[in-house]
C-alpha cells in the first residue's frame, strides 16, 4: 500500500511539475486578430486590406518559427531578423509617421499574448 502511494505521488508530481513550466500556445487566428486590429489608426481602405494581407503571411512566418524544432535562441534571432525585415516592408506600406502609431498600438496589444508565449516580445 505504501508503495502504490509513493509511486502515484511521484507520477502526480512529475505531471503537475511539467504542466507548471508549459507555456500556453497562442492560436494563430487570435495573433492575426491582435495584428488586424487597427482601427483607431483611421488607416485608408486600401491600406488596411494591405496591412491585413501582410499580416497573413507574417503571422505564418512567426508560426513556422516558433514551432520549429531550433533552440529558443535560434528563435530568437529569427523572430529579431523578421522583426527587422517586417519593419522595412511596413515603412513602405504605411509611411514612417502611421508605421510608429501602428508599432506603439502593437506594442500594447501584444502584451496578454507576449504573457503566454514569451518569444512574442521579439515581434516589434
Amino acid at each position: 500500500m505504501k508503495n502504490i502511494t509513493f509511486i502515484l505521488t511521484l507520477v502526480l508530481s512529475v505531471f503537475i511539475g511539467t504542466n507548471a513550466y508549459a507555456q500556453e500556445t497562442v492560436p494563430k487566428e487570435v495573433l492575426l486578430t491582435t495584428l488586424n486590429g487597427v482601427n483607431s489608426l483611421k488607416l485608408s481602405n486600401l491600406k488596411t486590406t494591405e496591412l491585413m494581407d501582410y499580416n497573413k503571411g507574417y503571422v505564418d512566418k512567426v508560426y513556422d518559427i516558433t514551432e520549429s524544432d531550433k533552440s529558443e535562441k535560434d528563435k530568437k534571432t529569427a523572430l529579431e531578423t523578421l522583426s527587422n525585415d517586417t519593419k522595412k516592408d511596413l515603412i513602405d506600406l504605411l509611411g514612417k509617421s502611421e508605421y510608429k502609431k501602428y508599432v506603439k498600438l502593437m506594442e500594447e496589444q501584444l502584451k496578454p499574448l507576449t504573457k503566454k508565449s514569451k518569444l512574442f516580445k521579439y515581434l516589434y
